[in-house]
């Protein structure tokens, strides 16, 4: 019996000029789309959603595990009642969705439902800004690289592994970031780009110039 595919569909960092043809295609043949509205919004640039039922995926920004698992469940229940019909759904993740990404949270229970899950990369936020920023991030080789989640406990420790460090989701945590960068003497080699690729980028070559509090997708990069 023919069952729908769940696709997570990397969308890119926010310039819908990044997203792959692979992506927009994967996008145009599914007839349900279930999008963050950053994402839905990327794609709109590049795809015509006329005609195909959309989705909104709307989670909260909280750090309580049992809430978390109760929102993906819902949306794992909604998702499978369209796969159950037939009906192939694009489930959209900004940047790559094996990067911090909800296609990631959800792919193991949609499976377990009996129903195939496929992942679409896409372009990392990070090497986007990293190319907004004009920097190397493995200036060498054997030069290691560290991406790390802005909410991690000991983001100390990590500005002491060598190579370079992505920092990323940082917003609440940019306070403390810049105070503790100053302390560890690694305040002249960090950069910032918040919202790269989406309407009002904006760069800071020096972190003296960031605001204590940044927007959501801000993303630092540190020597």
């Amino acid at each position: 019996m023919s069952k729908g595919v769940l696709y997570g569909v990397g969308t890119g960092p926010g310039d819908p000029e990044l997203l792959t043809i692979k992506a927009v295609r994967t996008i145009e043949s599914c007839p349900v789309i279930a999008a963050p509205q950053t994402a839905d919004d990327i794609v709109r640039g590049a795809v015509d959603l006329t005609g195909k039922t959309v989705i909104p995926v709307r989670f909260s920004m909280t750090r309580d595990a049992e809430r978390r698992t109760a929102e993906h469940a819902s949306l794992v229940r909604e998702l499978v009642v369209h796969l159950d019909a037939v009906r192939d759904v694009a489930l959209l993740n900004l940047g790559d969705p094996s990067i911090y990404a909800t296609f990631q949270r959800i792919a193991p229970d949609v499976r377990a439902c009996g129903f195939e899950a496929r992942a679409i990369p896409g372009v990392p936020s990070f090497c986007a800004v990293a190319a907004a920023l004009e920097r190397d991030l493995t200036p060498e080789m054997s030069s290691p690289l560290h991406i790390v989640p802005g909410g991690y406990d000991d983001v100390r420790r990590a500005f002491g592994w060598p190579g370079t460090k992505v920092v990323m989701k940082a917003r609440r945590s940019l306070a403390d970031t810049k105070r503790i960068l100053r302390e560890e003497g690694a305040f002249d080699g960090a950069e910032l780009v918040e919202d790269c690729g989406l309407p009002g980028e904006r760069v800071y070559r020096s972190v003296d110039d960031v605001p204590d509090r940044g927007s959501y997708f801000s993303t630092m990069v540190v020597r």
